[in-house]
């Protein structure tokens, strides 16, 4: 999913942190859980739910990282990814004395390991 994202959009993507450099937008990935399905024919698919955030130096910009990642990643189905699935979306708030602005997505990836 790094390879497919980073390839994909026109900001940074990194693996559990904000990745270096002060280029914004940005966004960073967590895996956040993981469920092997299993069934009497061995080991199934794996359901891996990953928090992916958006920042930006404003609410805009980080809605705009936001649509990026949407488009590449909602349904997507390729390579070992059966399918993503968007399941939630959360917001920063903007009056927040915070430095970047962040949108938080929650993909449910169903895939082959």
């Amino acid at each position: 999913m790094f390879d497919l994202l980073s390839g994909a959009v026109s900001f940074t993507v990194a693996w559990g942190s904000l990745g270096s450099g002060v280029g914004l937008p940005r966004a960073s990935i967590y895996r956040t859980s993981g469920v092997r399905d299993m069934h009497l024919q061995g080991k199934g698919l794996m359901e891996t739910r990953v928090q992916i955030d958006c920042y930006g130096a404003d609410v805009q910009q980080a809605h705009a990282a936001e649509a990026e990642i949407r488009a590449v990643l909602e349904g997507y189905r390729g390579g070992p990814i059966q399918g993503a699935f968007l399941e939630a979306t959360r917001d920063g708030f903007e009056d927040d004395a915070q430095l970047l602005q962040r949108v938080s997505l929650t993909f449910a990836v169903w895939h082959r390991d």
